[in-house]
């Protein structure tokens, strides 16, 4: 079963996290990009974004700011928020809070943002709760688009975005080589469709 949008209920389990901007009534939609960088995906997408004038938030992992520090300045270079999304991609269910902590911080060495987004949005209360003592800001987001999901066909995906996306929606895209296939082909769809309707991209 995919999950497009995570119940309200769940939102009362992480007080102060940001899920969307729904009270800000401007034509704006929130990009966010999560995994990279990525040599083989990034600059596609740093390009295609630059095309409509469009500011995302990159949620890196730190193992690849590390691998590819001058991809990683690039980002920041071309105006984009970035946001810490861990050292290494833990599901914070299978990670005792210690090690999820860790793994939080030692990302922070080389991702300069209070911004952090839990790996699969999987975060235990207690993780949370320390993440916040140490000054990080969680972002989950409204609406996951599962690019990553080559087995969704391509016309449901976009058609699905499309009905949910709505002023303030965060919206999850992946800077991933799995997401690229279909982000390759979609995204320049949806940029353009957004854009005639009078759409701006901010970062978070």
């Amino acid at each position: 079963m995919r999950f497009y949008q995570i119940p309200k209920w769940f939102r009362t389990l992480y007080p102060g996290a940001i899920w969307d901007f729904f009270l800000d009534q401007k034509p704006t939609l929130y990009l966010t990009f999560d995994d990279g960088p990525n040599p083989n995906t990034t600059p596609f997408i740093l390009d295609l974004l630059n095309q409509y004038d469009a500011k995302a938030t990159f949620f890196c992992l730190g193992k690849n700011v590390k691998e590819f520090p001058a991809l990683f300045e690039r980002i920041r270079t071309n105006g984009h928020a970035i946001g810490n999304h861990g050292m290494l991609h833990l599901d914070g269910y299978k990670t005792t809070t210690e090690a999820y902590i860790r793994n939080a911080s030692e990302a922070a060495g080389y991702i300069p943002s209070s911004l952090y987004r839990p790996a699969y949005g999987r975060i235990k209360k207690s993780q949370y709760t320390a993440l916040k003592k140490q000054g990080f800001q969680p972002v989950f987001w409204s609406l996951l688009t599962y690019d990553f999901d080559a087995a969704f066909p391509s016309e449901k995906r976009l058609a699905l975005i499309r009905k949910k996306t709505k002023a303030g929606t965060i919206l999850v895209f992946h800077d991933s080589e799995k997401a690229f296939p279909q982000l390759k082909k979609e995204l320049p769809v949806l940029l353009e469709e957004w854009k005639r309707m009078g759409y701006t991209f901010v970062a978070i």
